[in-house]
């Protein structure tokens, strides 16, 4: 029996989280680790945009490995609440420890969805969604759930990337052709920078924003500069994003000649002895009217 257009849509929906929560399942061990610093500053930027204050219950979305939620549970302080979801449950295991070592009581994770966070309205003066709402496979969905669980007068902030240089895809892209097959349809690649088109302008931006109810739509974009120690940290660093699960598809047999090819493309990109990445960040935030 043939399926319908919504039911291929949901299956194909499901099979891009599925996609994303397996890459992160496979770093959460090392992901704050080798690219902590960037995800740190990052996060310190996204909450203070957010304007969270003393006292106010915070939401975190696509928490990953805690930047944005321990920087957020910082600023509330002992009188808010955060509480951090996520697709991947090696990611809320291994955040759920930290939590615990740093013996945190208003702090909580869990495994959820975005686009259903499980929440009754007006649970949450804030929403926060660092470098995740792009890939999301619904980010309307997920937009239209926080703008229902927002109290009136509630702020939605998330950071995206913005325009960057075409010329640093070509290491990345050049391991990936040793794949055997293409990426698969749900592998979050889709859309300028990886990620939904609607993230592809300010303006697009605000268009979404608005569509789910938001007001006070507001982009700031920044940019941010990284000096790259060697093409094997680059590599590492690869190893232990959401890549992985694209880069594990490699044939071992392959994966030296593919590394190498890598590398090689990465060391084209060497200006004046360094190799530096400059990523623009952007920075929005909405109300909830």
């Amino acid at each position: 029996m043939p399926t319908t257009p919504e039911q291929e849509k949901t299956r194909v929906a499901a099979a891009r989280k599925a996609f994303i929560a397996e890459g992160f399942d496979l770093v959460a061990d090392t992901y704050d680790e080798v690219n902590g610093e960037f995800f740190r500053a990052t996060a310190a930027r996204l909450v203070q945009h957010a304007g969270l204050r003393p006292g106010d219950r915070v939401l975190d979305l696509g928490c990953g490995r805690g930047a944005v939620l321990f920087a957020a549970a910082q600023a509330v302080g002992p009188d808010g609440y955060a509480a951090g979801l996520d697709l991947s449950p090696g990611m809320v295991q291994a955040t759920g420890a930290e939590i615990a070592s740093r013996a945190l009581r208003n702090v909580v994770v869990r495994v959820g969805d975005a686009e259903d966070p499980g929440y009754p309205a007006a649970s949450f003066e804030a929403v926060l969604a660092g470098l995740m709402l792009f890939i999301t496979p619904d980010p309307e969905a997920a937009l239209s759930a926080a703008h229902h669980i927002l109290t009136p007068g509630g702020r939605f902030a998330t950071s995206s990337f913005g325009t960057t240089d075409p010329r640093w895809s070509r290491p990345l892209d050049a391991a990936l052709s040793f794949l055997d097959e293409p990426l698969p349809p749900s592998s979050p690649r889709q859309g300028a920078r990886g990620g939904h088109p609607a993230f592809d302008s300010v303006e697009s931006i605000g268009k979404l924003f608005e569509s789910c109810g938001f007001t006070e739509v507001r982009t700031v974009t920044e940019t941010t500069s990284e000096v790259l120690a060697s093409g094997d940290a680059w590599w590492r660093s690869l190893w232990s994003t959401g890549r992985r699960a694209w880069l594990s598809r490699i044939p071992a047999d392959r994966l030296p000649a593919a590394k190498a090819a890598a590398l090689a493309e990465l060391e084209a990109l060497r200006e004046g002895g360094e190799l530096r990445r400059e990523s623009e960040l952007r920075y929005t935030v909405a109300t909830r009217a």
